[in-house]
């Protein structure tokens, strides 16, 4: 049987998007006092979790953690769209799981709207059907919510989560659906079979295989 219903992270998965997440993130930090020039892997910190969960390593005041967050959205949702590149293999994937008939969706917690723009300027916002990012609708940070949320009428046995980061695969196990842990992003080989993926692939190639349940 293959998968109908396709549920990609962004961040790592879909976009490279490290370089405009540590010029967002340095330049929340900068703006609070907080010398980011020795800080290593500022984009890799702050590239899939929840910025509240990422600010926290570096602030304390909760007010101080909501400005940091405030800043970061719309400095990258205004300074770093076309610094966000697209994996190699990912748009041919996209057409080719589009013409096999597959619901193609985004699960992020990168802001709805700065999600899309980063789509369009890439030319891929075409292929998807739904693109659930932090917006009113979803105000809390929580992606297993989010992709319960979209998976809890359809056929579990259909879907399948697709993701660089454990907290995308603890997302699928939560909802009770397969998933793939992707190899070319920001989690370890070591850090993503800790959460048991269903599958795990090195590429897009494999993506595809897997979905579509080809040798």
């Amino acid at each position: 049987m293959s998968y109908e219903y396709i549920f990609f992270d962004f961040d790592g998965t879909l976009v490279n998007t490290v370089e405009g997440t540590a010029k967002s993130a340095q330049y929340a930090l900068n703006q609070l006092s907080i010398n980011t020039d020795n800080i290593e892997n500022l984009g890799k910190i702050f590239c899939g979790p929840p910025l509240k969960e990422s600010f926290s390593k570096f602030l304390t005041n909760e007010d101080d953690i909501k400005r940091a967050i405030e800043l970061y959205k719309s400095y990258q949702a205004e300074n770093t769209i076309e610094l966000s590149k697209i994996y190699d293999g990912i748009k041919e994937l996209l057409e080719r799981l589009k013409d096999k008939g597959k619901s193609l969706n985004v699960v992020t917690l990168k802001s709805r709207e700065t999600t899309i723009k980063i789509l369009k300027f890439l030319g891929i916002d075409q292929y998807f059907d739904n693109i659930i990012g932090m917006c009113i609708k979803f105000p809390n940070q929580n992606k297993r919510e989010m992709l319960k949320y979209v998976t809890q009428e359809i056929d579990s046995n259909k879907a399948i989560m697709i993701g660089d980061r454990k907290s995308d695969i603890e997302a699928g196990n939560y909802c009770e659906i397969d998933t793939i842990a992707v190899l070319y992003g920001m989690d370890s080989f070591e850090i993503l079979s800790t959460v048991n993926p269903t599958f795990l692939a090195k590429n897009t190639n494999e993506i595809y295989k897997i979905i579509c349940q080809e040798k």
